[in-house]
C-alpha cells in the first residue's frame, strides 16, 4: 500500500527535525520519495507556515514552532514540571528531564540544561538519546497512572545512589502538583 499525503509530509518533518536544514534533493533521497513530490508537499507546507525555505534549503517553519508548544503528554504538566526540573538541576548540577512515552520512542518533553553538551541531545520534542545514562523516577497522574519520569543526566564518576534520592523529590513533587 502507497503512503498518504500526511505520512509524506510528516516524513519530510521528521527528516528536517532530525537534521536541520536540507535542500530539496537530500530531503527525496532520505525519505525515499519522488523528488517532484517532495517539491509539491514542501511547496504547500511552506505557505501554511509548516516549513521555510532558506535558499533553497528547507528547514522546520515557524508554526511547527507554535503548534509544538500546545502539546502536552497530560494537562497542565509542563507548567507544573518547571520548577521542579530547574530545583533539581540546581541542587545537582546535572541536566534533567521530563521524559514521556510516545509510540515507539521516548520524547524529551521539558529540560532542564546544565550541561553545555546536552543542549542539543535533550532539546524539549528530542528523542531521549540510546546510550545515555540516567537516574529516573515515575511521573504519575492523579489516579497514579505514571505518564512520565523525572531522569537525570548520569555524568562520569558519579554515583546513581546520590542522585536517586533527589530525583524522586522531583517527581514526587510534579505528580503531588498534578493532582492538586
Amino acid at each position: 500500500m502507497g503512503r498518504s499525503v500526511l505520512e509524506g509530509a510528516f516524513s519530510l518533518l521528521d527528516k528536517l527535525m532530525d537534521e536541520g536544514e536540507l535542500g530539496l534533493t537530500q530531503l527525496a533521497d532520505r525519505c525515499e520519495m519522488p523528488k517532484t513530490t517532495v517539491h509539491r508537499l514542501l511547496d504547500q507546507m511552506e505557505v501554511l507556515g509548516a516549513v521555510e525555505n532558506v535558499r533553497g534549503r528547507y528547514r522546520i517553519g515557524a508554526q511547527m514552532f507554535r503548534l509544538g508548544h500546545a502539546w502536552e503528554p497530560a494537562a497542565g504538566v509542563l507548567q507544573v514540571a518547571r520548577q521542579p526540573l530547574r530545583a533539581l538541576s540546581a541542587t545537582i548540577r546535572t541536566s534533567t528531564i521530563l521524559a514521556v512515552p510516545r509510540r515507539d520512542r521516548v520524547l524529551v518533553a521539558a529540560a532542564s540544561i546544565v550541561r553545555a553538551e546536552d543542549v542539543a541531545r535533550l532539546r524539549p520534542g528530542a528523542t531521549v538519546p540510546a546510550g545515555m545514562e540516567f537516574v529516573s523516577a515515575p511521573v504519575r497522574t492523579p489516579t497514579s497512572s505514571v505518564i512520565g519520569t523525572v531522569s537525570a543526566v548520569l555524568d562520569n564518576g558519579r554515583s546513581a545512589t546520590a542522585l536517586r534520592e533527589a530525583v524522586g523529590h522531583a517527581a514526587r513533587a510534579i505528580s503531588a502538583a498534578l493532582a492538586s
